[in-house]
């Protein structure tokens, strides 16, 4: 090496600087000055922090601001630029910048000799913590933050990818896999969306419902499955004996069964001290994307507010984290149903923001004429349907009952529309007039002279009533 590079300062440390490091470091530096490209490569792999030599780390970060502006780097520009920022001496002049070129084999190999930047950085973090445990055995807590916080950087650069751009023909031309139904119409593969409701209304009734069958390719409701599909539930409140007792029911008054491994289950009771994922944290959905298997098509997220628990619920930045996770859920294949309470307004609770990314978004609420006697019923409407149309996007009315003959569970459902039409028949035939049936029933004044009409047609409703 020459005189300039034999006196730039290195930094203190206990470790000893190995060959291969420095080499790998200086390859690195040598292929981004050597092709253009070389840049946008390494930067999702490594960033300034992980050279070990300062004068490394300065050209590093150079490159990329460079880059940034659109500016070639070559040895002018980098000698440049590094003058007008005092840094030219401190690197060891423009002979060190020459000899980058000059050291490195090829730049076809840059992504290779940034992992070894890579590595090498995080095997002097470590041998960093070793050495301070071993200085002071007792600081053990910080010890673990510090290896934590390792673990947390790691999984965060192993999520990061480059960026993708297609041009139009290429865009047109890209063969997609094609979306298949899972719960024909409103899941399909790569489906993202919501059912909520208030409290004890019957969201998890539905969520189970929805997963049983998609597990066994049969029938809910309006809705069937074409073909059994993995199903991962995470159930984040009910106790483990209610929910079995739930299941039961349902494979009773069923004649499919999942596959086996088809319906998996995570809940609470059968966890470490109750212990459930938190799907805003990277440790959370780490957790969580461990349980998926191959044949995983649907996770189910019984609910947000017992699962995403880190932020705040009306913050949108709080839902980012989770948005993030099922966007990639998406990307991957995979369809997620996020079950969730609704706010005082009968809205889902909290931020707005989080629908923004859903396809599909659900409403259960209670019918107008409700008794708790009833016990499960409740009007699905639908708020958001991306892909549905016409009277897939129609809303109906569901109940759960004994069948009489069976003595098992069934769901009985019909369209709002006709619920509609059969109350106002029967609040007038009790001597409303149309405007209290409006106020009654919480529809429109129109909608009630439409059924009227037709039920006065029908020789239902006495003509004379008003």
């Amino acid at each position: 090496m020459d005189s300039n590079r034999k006196s730039f300062p290195q930094p203190v440390t206990h470790l000893s600087m190995c060959e291969d490091t420095v080499a790998a470091e200086m390859s690195v530096l040598g292929a981004m000055l050597l092709e253009q490209g070389c840049t946008s490569k390494v930067a999702g792999l490594i960033s300034g922090n992980d050279f070990h030599q300062e004068r490394n780390r300065l050209i590093f970060n150079l490159l990329l601001a460079l880059h940034a502006e659109n500016i070639p780097a070559d040895l002018v520009t980098v000698c440049h630029r590094l003058r007008d920022e005092g840094n030219l001496e401190r690197v060891g002049g423009g002979t060190y910048v020459a000899e980058l070129v000059d050291f490195t084999p090829t730049s076809q190999n840059v992504a290779y000799y940034a992992r070894i930047v890579r590595r090498k950085a995080r095997e002097r973090k470590i041998a960093g913590i070793a050495h301070e445990l071993a200085i002071d055995p007792g600081n053990l807590r910080e010890v673990f933050h510090r290896l934590s916080e390792l673990q947390d950087e790691e999984q965060c650069r192993e999520s990061r990818k480059l960026l993708k751009v297609l041009s139009l023909q290429e865009l047109l031309q890209t063969t997609f896999p094609e979306r298949e139904s899972l719960l024909s119409p409103i899941i399909l593969t790569q489906s993202l969306s919501m059912i909520h409701a208030w409290r004890g209304l019957g969201k998890t009734h539905i969520g189970l419902g929805v997963a049983y069958a998609v597990a066994s390719g049969g029938k809910f409701l309006k809705w069937y499955s074409p073909q059994p599909r993995g199903v991962l539930y995470l159930d984040g409140e009910m106790p483990g004996r209610a929910l079995q007792e739930r299941l039961a029911a349902i494979t009773a008054a069923n004649n499919r069964e999942p596959l086996p491994d088809y319906f998996r289950i995570i809940t609470p009771d059968l966890q470490d001290a109750g212990g459930m994922p938190d799907l805003s944290t990277p440790e959370g959905q780490a957790a969580v994307n461990a349980m998926l298997t191959p044949e995983t098509a649907l996770i189910v997220v019984d609910n947000i507010s017992c699962l995403c628990r880190s932020g705040r619920e009306n913050e949108a930045e709080s839902w980012l984290p989770v948005q993030g996770w099922a966007l990639r859920q998406r990307a991957a294949g995979r369809a997620v149903l996020f079950i969730h309470h609704s706010g005082k307004n009968g809205e889902q609770r909290g931020a707005s923001k989080r629908e923004d990314i859903l396809d599909t978004v659900i409403k259960l609420k209670r019918p107008v004429d409700y008794e708790p006697s009833q016990g499960a019923a409740f009007e699905l409407i639908f708020e958001k349907a991306r892909y549905l149309k016409g009277e897939d996007t129609a809303s109906f009315e569901a109940r759960l009952t004994t069948n009489p003959e069976s003595g098992l569970q069934e769901w009985l459902y019909k369209d709002v529309a006709q619920t509609s039409f059969d109350r106002v028949v029967t609040l007038a035939n009790e001597g409303l007039s149309q405007w209290e049936i409006a106020n009654e029933l919480q529809i429109n004044k129109s909608n009630v002279s439409r059924h009227w009409k037709k039920a006065v047609e029908q020789g239902l409703i006495h003509p004379g009533k008003k």
